[in-house]
């Protein structure tokens, strides 16, 4: 087995920020060294816009691009073997920095090249097959006044190709930029008094997440690859990213600027085939929101006002009191097909029969509070069973007469899962227009939710069953469908595992309930979840919601 030591230096010189190819010096072979000489140093001699780059002050046409401090770690490869990380010492003035890795030779042959990605973090696996190397753009970023995130700036570099181990002394590695960078400012609000929380920008195409960088080419390829962004920042102007070079022509992009009273909306048309985002260069351009801006306000964190968490009119009947029986296919808010229930033609449901009592079953209800059932009840002919309303161990009784009439039935303060059971004592009985309110700010407060102990982004649904989001691993994507419905996914590149949580709406407020969530959990092609809970907003901080049913829990960004 044949061993290296390289020591890697690197240097910055200014330029333009729209300077991305020059001309690459070719090295000519040095003289055969003694297979004793286990150290070579390699020069970076980087070119056009190059090394990580922290933005400064805009010089004429020029935006400085220098080393920053907390640029520690690089990863080299030779011939798309195994990745080495290699430490980086950076100089005072962060202009250049040095760095060595040992380069294992064994099972490589000639020709020999080298390969270079910056930040070590955003390199993942590398592809032979593909002569890729596979790079993550942060879904989540958090820039800095003048400059993105650091694990947004990402550069990439490869060498000649060398006929031997050691027949240069020096390697030079051309370093260009993998990712665009744009510079966004949100104008035509009024944020008095308001506090900015993050910006989330969502695009027809992906532009950030998982993207093999072709080593040779340079390009990008899009690999899992993620359409929504979120910018975590204070402010509205001057908001900085990375992400990957793509043409915006023709696409609409959803820009939301989440302040702690509400989320201000906007849908932009980049329209024309000008809008080209591209490696190392700056794109600076505003959004203005003066114009059919959408406000969705912020949960108001209250616990008063009152919550339906179920209303069913029974339109769907037929005119038969007996042909048909209860189908909750049609009626979803309720089960009961085989428990003697039956559409009517009186408008409702006609429960029981001749010999037989019957009953309806709503679905799982959050009635973690105090709650009022009202119904219409009618009397069938000349049976004189009661109507009976039950929510866990606590029955209600309704005696029905001739006249059409709606009662209200108030109940203390069940659980979050509760189902509400309509049925007769004997025989028949009409009801119709069911209605379920929850007073939010009674009994049964969620406020000791073990759900409110957490604060990390994930799932909570019991041991063996927890996914919190970690910012240095996974990836953060949002989707909606057509009726606004939310999927939040956490992506882990690394293990190739997926959650997806499904369900929530813009517009929710904290105390909302009868929130169908369902979350999907895969791990590469084994399924590790597929299930529903009905849900309750507990709680709202800026775009963070909790959302739980007193035993599983989430927490995702609207």
């Amino acid at each position: 087995m044949t061993k290296k030591i390289f020591r890697f230096f690197a240097g910055a010189a200014l330029a333009g920020a729209a300077a991305l190819a020059c001309s690459r010096e070719v090295v000519e072979p040095a003289a055969q060294q003694e297979e004793s000489s286990t150290v070579r140093t390699v020069t970076f001699r980087a070119t056009g816009s190059q090394t990580k780059a922290q933005f400064g002050q805009k010089d004429g046409e020029t935006w400085p691009t220098l080393w920053t401090s907390n640029d520690s770690e690089v990863k080299l490869s030779l011939n798309y073997g195994s990745a080495t990380a290699a430490a980086v010492t950076t100089s005072e003035d962060f202009r250049s920095a040095t760095f060595s890795a040992t380069i294992d030779f064994s099972g490589f042959s000639a020709p020999y090249t080298y390969y270079s990605v910056s930040p070590s973090s955003v390199a993942k696996a590398l592809s032979p097959s593909r002569e890729a190397w596979k790079v993550s753009i942060p879904s989540e970023q958090t820039p800095s006044a003048g400059s993105p995130d650091e694990r947004a700036l990402i550069i990439a570099a490869s060498s000649t190709a060398y006929s031997s181990q050691v027949d240069a002394s020096d390697v030079d590695l051309y370093f260009d930029h993998l990712t665009a960078y744009c510079c966004v400012s949100i104008t035509g609000l009024d944020l008095s008094g308001q506090t900015v929380r993050a910006l989330e920008i969502t695009a027809t195409e992906p532009f950030v997440g998982d993207w093999y960088w072709k080593c040779v080419s340079h390009e990008l390829i899009d690999y899992g690859a993620s359409s929504t962004l979120t910018i975590n920042t204070n402010h509205a102007e001057n908001i900085w990213f990375g992400c990957a070079p793509v043409d915006m022509s023709d696409q609409v992009w959803e820009v939301s600027l989440i302040t702690d009273a509400g989320t201000y909306s906007k849908f932009i048309l980049f329209d024309g085939d000008n809008y080209q985002l591209q490696p190392g260069v700056v794109a600076v351009f505003s959004v203005d929101m003066s114009v059919d801006t959408d406000f969705t306000a912020a949960g108001s964190g209250g616990s008063g006002g009152d919550v339906v968490v179920l209303s069913e009119e029974f339109d769907n009947n037929t005119t038969s009191d007996s042909s048909s029986e209860f189908s909750s296919s049609k009626f979803s808010n309720f089960s009961g097909s085989t428990s003697k229930a039956y559409t009517s033609r009186y408008g409702g449901v006609k429960l029981g029969s001749s010999s037989a009592s019957g009953y309806i079953t709503s679905k799982s209800l959050d009635l973690s509070n105090s709650f009022t059932v009202t119904l219409n009840v009618l009397k069938y002919g000349t049976d004189n069973g009661n109507v009976q309303v039950t929510v866990g161990d606590v029955t209600k009784e309704i005696t029905p007469t001739t006249t059409d009439t709606a009662y209200s039935l108030d109940f203390d303060a069940a659980t979050s899962t509760s189902t509400v059971k309509i049925g007769t004592s004997t025989k028949r009985a009409f009801i119709d227009n069911v209605i379920i309110t929850r007073h939010d700010g009674g009994s049964g407060s969620s406020a000791e939710d073990p759900l409110l102990q957490e604060t990390v982004y994930g799932c909570y649904l019991g041991s063996g069953l927890e996914w919190e989001y970690n910012p240095g691993t996974d990836q953060v994507t949002r989707s909606y469908d057509e009726y606004g419905f939310q999927t939040y996914t956490l992506i882990d590149p690394s293990e190739v595992e997926e959650l997806e949580i499904t369900g929530y709406k813009k517009g929710y407020l904290k105390g909302d309930g009868n929130i169908s969530i369902t979350i999907n959990w895969r791990r590469g092609s084994t399924n590790v979840l597929s299930e529903n809970y009905t849900m309750k907003i507990i709680k709202e901080d800026g775009p963070k919601v909790w959302l739980s049913d007193g035993t599983h829990g989430v927490i995702i960004k609207k």
